[in-house]
Protein backbone atom coordinates (compact mmCIF):
# COMPACT_ATOMS: atom_id res chain seq x y z
CA UNK A 1 0.00 0.00 0.00
CA UNK A 2 1.44 3.37 -1.05
CA UNK A 3 1.79 5.86 1.81
CA UNK A 4 1.40 9.59 1.20
CA UNK A 5 2.38 11.96 3.98
CA UNK A 6 -0.19 14.52 5.11
CA UNK A 7 0.47 18.27 5.46
CA UNK A 8 0.84 17.89 9.25
CA UNK A 9 3.38 15.08 8.82
CA UNK A 10 5.38 17.11 6.28
CA UNK A 11 5.36 20.09 8.65
CA UNK A 12 6.62 17.89 11.49
CA UNK A 13 9.35 16.50 9.21
CA UNK A 14 10.46 19.98 8.23
CA UNK A 15 10.58 21.21 11.87
CA UNK A 16 12.63 18.17 12.89
CA UNK A 17 15.02 18.62 9.93
CA UNK A 18 15.55 22.25 10.96
CA UNK A 19 16.63 21.09 14.44
CA UNK A 20 18.90 18.40 12.98
CA UNK A 21 20.53 20.80 10.47
CA UNK A 22 21.15 23.34 13.22
CA UNK A 23 23.21 20.75 15.13
CA UNK A 24 24.61 18.73 12.18
CA UNK A 25 24.60 20.90 9.02
CA UNK A 26 26.83 18.51 7.04
CA UNK A 27 24.40 15.57 7.10
CA UNK A 28 23.37 14.33 3.63
CA UNK A 29 19.84 14.94 2.33
CA UNK A 30 19.04 11.23 2.40
CA UNK A 31 20.31 10.79 5.94
CA UNK A 32 18.50 13.96 7.02
CA UNK A 33 15.13 12.79 5.70
CA UNK A 34 15.63 9.27 7.10
CA UNK A 35 16.57 10.55 10.57
CA UNK A 36 13.65 13.01 10.70
CA UNK A 37 11.20 10.27 9.67
CA UNK A 38 12.38 8.02 12.51
CA UNK A 39 11.88 10.85 15.00
CA UNK A 40 8.40 12.21 14.14
CA UNK A 41 6.56 9.70 11.90
CA UNK A 42 4.81 6.68 13.48
CA UNK A 43 6.17 3.30 12.40
CA UNK A 44 3.11 2.33 10.34
CA UNK A 45 3.29 5.65 8.40
CA UNK A 46 6.98 5.50 7.46
CA UNK A 47 8.24 5.24 3.88
CA UNK A 48 11.35 3.71 2.38
CA UNK A 49 13.78 6.58 1.81
CA UNK A 50 15.30 6.24 -1.67
CA UNK A 51 17.14 8.71 -3.91
CA UNK A 52 13.89 9.26 -5.81
CA UNK A 53 12.06 9.99 -2.55
CA UNK A 54 14.77 12.52 -1.58
CA UNK A 55 14.45 14.21 -4.98
CA UNK A 56 10.66 14.42 -4.57
CA UNK A 57 11.04 16.29 -1.24
CA UNK A 58 14.04 18.38 -2.31
CA UNK A 59 12.16 21.67 -1.84
CA UNK A 60 11.19 20.81 1.77
CA UNK A 61 14.76 19.69 2.58
CA UNK A 62 16.32 22.86 1.10
CA UNK A 63 13.84 25.01 3.02
CA UNK A 64 14.77 23.28 6.30
CA UNK A 65 18.49 23.81 5.64
CA UNK A 66 17.95 27.50 4.82
CA UNK A 67 15.93 28.14 7.99
CA UNK A 68 18.51 26.35 10.15
CA UNK A 69 21.34 28.40 8.62
CA UNK A 70 19.38 31.64 9.10
CA UNK A 71 18.82 30.81 12.77
CA UNK A 72 22.52 29.94 13.20
CA UNK A 73 23.61 33.29 11.69
CA UNK A 74 21.12 35.18 13.86
CA UNK A 75 22.49 33.60 17.04
CA UNK A 76 26.16 34.08 16.08
CA UNK A 77 25.82 37.62 14.70
CA UNK A 78 27.69 40.05 17.01
CA UNK A 79 25.85 43.02 18.41
CA UNK A 80 26.95 46.43 17.10
CA UNK A 81 29.19 48.39 19.41
CA UNK A 82 27.45 51.23 21.25
CA UNK A 83 28.03 54.72 19.88
CA UNK A 84 30.32 56.68 22.23
CA UNK A 85 28.87 59.89 23.64
CA UNK A 86 30.00 63.11 21.96
CA UNK A 87 32.99 64.82 23.54
CA UNK A 88 32.10 68.25 24.89
CA UNK A 89 34.97 70.68 25.04
CA UNK A 90 35.34 72.42 28.44
CA UNK A 91 34.50 76.08 28.59
CA UNK A 92 37.56 78.33 28.59
CA UNK A 93 38.44 79.89 31.92
CA UNK A 94 37.79 83.58 31.94
CA UNK A 95 40.89 85.63 32.77
CA UNK A 96 40.63 88.52 35.21
CA UNK A 97 42.38 91.43 33.58
CA UNK A 98 41.71 94.27 36.02
CA UNK A 99 41.85 94.79 39.77
CA UNK A 100 38.17 95.78 39.73
CA UNK A 101 37.11 92.38 38.39
CA UNK A 102 39.14 90.65 41.13
CA UNK A 103 37.49 92.76 43.82
CA UNK A 104 34.00 92.13 42.38
CA UNK A 105 34.62 88.36 42.39
CA UNK A 106 35.77 88.55 46.05
CA UNK A 107 32.62 90.46 47.09
CA UNK A 108 30.32 87.88 45.37
CA UNK A 109 32.06 84.98 47.11
CA UNK A 110 31.85 86.72 50.50
CA UNK A 111 28.13 87.45 50.03
CA UNK A 112 27.43 83.79 49.17
CA UNK A 113 29.32 82.65 52.29
CA UNK A 114 27.36 85.02 54.56
CA UNK A 115 24.03 83.96 53.03
CA UNK A 116 24.81 80.26 53.62
CA UNK A 117 25.59 80.91 57.29
CA UNK A 118 22.35 82.89 57.76
CA UNK A 119 20.23 80.12 56.22
CA UNK A 120 21.91 77.46 58.39
CA UNK A 121 21.34 79.54 61.56
CA UNK A 122 17.66 80.08 60.68
CA UNK A 123 17.07 76.35 60.13
CA UNK A 124 18.73 75.49 63.41
CA UNK A 125 16.59 78.02 65.28
CA UNK A 126 13.37 76.58 63.80
CA UNK A 127 14.12 73.02 64.95
CA UNK A 128 12.08 71.98 68.07
CA UNK A 129 14.06 71.76 71.27
CA UNK A 130 14.41 68.37 72.92
CA UNK A 131 13.17 68.25 76.51
CA UNK A 132 15.86 67.38 79.00
CA UNK A 133 13.60 64.79 80.62
CA UNK A 134 13.32 62.80 77.32
CA UNK A 135 15.32 59.54 77.64
CA UNK A 136 18.32 59.18 75.35
CA UNK A 137 18.63 55.92 73.40
CA UNK A 138 21.99 54.36 74.03
CA UNK A 139 23.84 52.86 71.05
CA UNK A 140 24.10 49.43 72.69
CA UNK A 141 20.31 49.18 73.19
CA UNK A 142 19.62 50.18 69.57
CA UNK A 143 22.15 47.71 68.15
CA UNK A 144 20.70 44.88 70.24
CA UNK A 145 17.20 45.47 68.87
CA UNK A 146 18.37 45.90 65.30
CA UNK A 147 20.05 42.49 65.43
CA UNK A 148 16.68 40.91 66.25
CA UNK A 149 15.06 42.42 63.15
CA UNK A 150 16.26 39.89 60.56
CA UNK A 151 14.81 39.86 57.09
CA UNK A 152 13.86 36.37 56.12
CA UNK A 153 14.35 35.59 52.48
CA UNK A 154 11.44 33.82 50.86
CA UNK A 155 12.46 30.47 49.39
CA UNK A 156 12.82 30.52 45.63
CA UNK A 157 9.77 29.15 43.83
CA UNK A 158 10.37 25.70 42.42
CA UNK A 159 9.87 25.42 38.65
CA UNK A 160 6.53 23.83 37.69
CA UNK A 161 6.71 20.18 36.64
CA UNK A 162 5.47 19.21 33.18
CA UNK A 163 4.87 15.66 31.87
CA UNK A 164 4.95 15.31 28.06
CA UNK A 165 3.82 11.99 26.58
CA UNK A 166 4.51 11.07 22.94
CA UNK A 167 7.78 12.82 21.99
CA UNK A 168 10.85 11.13 20.51
CA UNK A 169 14.59 11.79 20.32
CA UNK A 170 15.50 15.22 18.98
CA UNK A 171 12.09 16.63 19.87
CA UNK A 172 12.87 16.21 23.58
CA UNK A 173 16.21 18.04 23.27
CA UNK A 174 14.54 20.83 21.30
CA UNK A 175 11.91 21.38 24.01
CA UNK A 176 14.49 21.30 26.85
CA UNK A 177 16.56 24.06 25.24
CA UNK A 178 13.53 26.11 24.16
CA UNK A 179 12.05 26.63 27.66
CA UNK A 180 14.56 25.45 30.33
CA UNK A 181 12.65 27.15 33.17
CA UNK A 182 10.26 24.18 33.45
CA UNK A 183 10.93 20.78 35.09
CA UNK A 184 10.27 18.22 32.34
CA UNK A 185 9.45 14.53 32.43
CA UNK A 186 9.19 12.75 29.06
CA UNK A 187 7.54 9.41 28.39
CA UNK A 188 6.61 7.44 25.30
CA UNK A 189 3.12 6.03 24.84
CA UNK A 190 4.34 2.57 25.89
CA UNK A 191 6.01 3.90 29.05
CA UNK A 192 2.93 5.90 30.01
CA UNK A 193 0.73 2.77 29.87
CA UNK A 194 3.12 0.21 31.39
CA UNK A 195 4.61 2.34 34.19
CA UNK A 196 2.92 3.79 37.22
CA UNK A 197 1.04 7.07 36.79
CA UNK A 198 3.22 10.21 36.72
CA UNK A 199 1.75 13.02 38.87
CA UNK A 200 2.96 16.44 37.67
CA UNK A 201 1.69 20.01 37.77
CA UNK A 202 0.85 19.87 34.05
CA UNK A 203 0.35 16.91 31.69
CA UNK A 204 0.54 17.30 27.89
CA UNK A 205 -0.61 14.50 25.57
CA UNK A 206 0.75 14.51 22.00
CA UNK A 207 -2.43 13.08 20.45
CA UNK A 208 -0.76 12.24 17.12
CA UNK A 209 1.66 9.80 18.75
CA UNK A 210 -0.37 8.12 21.52
CA UNK A 211 -3.29 5.68 21.67
CA UNK A 212 -6.62 5.77 23.49
CA UNK A 213 -5.32 3.79 26.48
CA UNK A 214 -2.97 6.66 27.36
CA UNK A 215 -5.77 9.21 27.15
CA UNK A 216 -8.02 7.02 29.31
CA UNK A 217 -5.31 6.68 31.99
CA UNK A 218 -4.57 10.43 32.26
CA UNK A 219 -7.97 11.96 31.41
CA UNK A 220 -8.71 12.92 35.06
CA UNK A 221 -5.36 14.58 35.72
CA UNK A 222 -5.46 18.27 36.73
CA UNK A 223 -4.11 20.74 34.19
CA UNK A 224 -4.38 18.22 31.32
CA UNK A 225 -3.55 19.61 27.87
CA UNK A 226 -4.05 18.01 24.45
CA UNK A 227 -1.51 18.96 21.75
CA UNK A 228 -2.96 18.04 18.36
CA UNK A 229 -0.03 19.42 16.32
CA UNK A 230 3.74 19.09 16.32
CA UNK A 231 6.69 20.77 18.01
CA UNK A 232 5.62 24.30 17.00
CA UNK A 233 2.23 24.01 18.68
CA UNK A 234 3.86 22.39 21.74
CA UNK A 235 6.25 25.36 22.08
CA UNK A 236 3.30 27.76 22.09
CA UNK A 237 1.53 25.66 24.74
CA UNK A 238 4.62 25.66 27.00
CA UNK A 239 4.88 29.45 26.63
CA UNK A 240 1.29 29.79 27.90
CA UNK A 241 1.98 27.46 30.85
CA UNK A 242 5.16 29.40 31.75
CA UNK A 243 3.38 32.78 31.83
CA UNK A 244 0.49 31.31 33.83
CA UNK A 245 2.82 29.90 36.51
CA UNK A 246 5.04 32.98 36.88
CA UNK A 247 2.35 35.65 36.45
Amino acid sequence: MRIVWTKEEKRALRDCMIDICYVTPTMSNKGLLQHAQEEVIPYERRQKITDQKVFSHKIMINEARALAEKHRQTVSKPKPAPTPPPVVAPEPVKKLDTLGEVFELFIDALADRIMDKMIAAKQQAEQPKVEESQPILERGWLDAHLEKLTIRKQPAKKPPTVLIIGLNGCQMETIKTYKPDLDYTFATAEQAVSHYTFNKDHTILMTKFINHSVQAKYRKHPNLHYCNGGVSELKHMLQVIFHKEYA
